[in-house]
């Protein structure tokens, strides 16, 4: 008897009829790919005509690796890609808020009237007939002794200085070339009533730009007085191009102010 059960085990393991998997079998697979395929291994045992070759079993393993390898590459390739649609994304937003922000920050060309003078908008002054008509006659500023620190108002008089002014403009303005005469670029202060020194006297400038008295300035002769930026900022509030020498600023500075006060004179 023992040996006739002997006999049909053999023969039941040879032709495959065990419902046991054999351990050698088993050991084929590595145990990630036998986790991962278990239905398609439980199809495979159960086949009657499945031949466990050890050949065909490492393949099946090797692209069985492969192809659980891709999805991992796939996003390691893509990872790179998605950071930088992210900051892009990021910079996209900043940009936009920035952006949101200078416009938030931009100055009006509106500004409250400091002087009887001076128009609502930034450095721009009332015509002479508007000034007459508002017996605006006296036109007056601050100015400061550099000898004894004295501050006192100054007072001139409009038709007068206006008039010495156009003279001068009338005489020279054709053999300037667009430039500031040396009279305008180094000019002559008044006297300090106190010390009685001459040419002693200098404007006192607002250091806020919008408050700076540019009619009194003007009728002084005194606009040389005004730094590059000052120059430059009349310029960019009269649509004037600001790119150049203090001469040539300086004298778009005074041609623009005279226009403002006598429409079409100074050409």
């Amino acid at each position: 008897m023992e040996s006739k059960e002997e006999l049909d085990l053999t023969l039941s393991l040879r032709c495959g009829t065990s419902q046991e998997t054999p351990t050698s079998f088993l050991s084929l697979f590595p145990s990630n790919s036998f986790q991962t395929n278990l239905p398609l291994m439980e199809t495979l045992s159960s086949n009657p005509d499945f031949n466990p070759n050890p050949s065909s079993l490492s393949t099946f393993s090797n692209n069985n690796n492969t192809n659980l390898s891709l999805p991992s590459c796939n996003d390691n390739v893509n990872l790179p890609n998605a950071s930088v649609e992210a900051a892009n994304n990021v910079s996209t937003v900043r940009s936009c808020q920035t952006s949101c922000t200078r416009r938030s920050k931009r100055k009006s060309e509106t500004v409250p009237a400091l002087f009887p003078w001076a128009k609502n908008q930034r450095a721009t002054v009332h015509s002479k007939e508007y000034l007459l008509e508002n017996n605006i006659n006296t036109i007056k500023g601050k100015v400061h002794c550099k000898r004894c620190e004295h501050e006192f108002e100054l007072s001139l008089n409009l038709e007068e200085k206006l008039n010495d002014l156009c003279e001068i403009i009338s005489k020279g303005k054709h053999k300037w070339h667009n430039r500031a005469p040396r009279v305008w670029m180094s000019p002559v202060f008044p006297k300090c009533p106190l010390c009685e020194r001459e040419s002693s006297s200098r404007p006192i400038i607002a250091k806020n730009k919008k408050e700076i008295n540019w009619l009194f300035l003007l009728l002084g002769q005194m606009l040389g007085c005004c730094t590059l930026n000052h120059l430059k900022y009349f310029c960019k509030h009269n649509e004037i191009h600001r790119t150049g020498a203090k001469d040539r600023l300086l004298y778009d500075t005074y041609k623009t102010l005279i226009n403002q006060l006598l429409p079409g004179f100074f050409v």
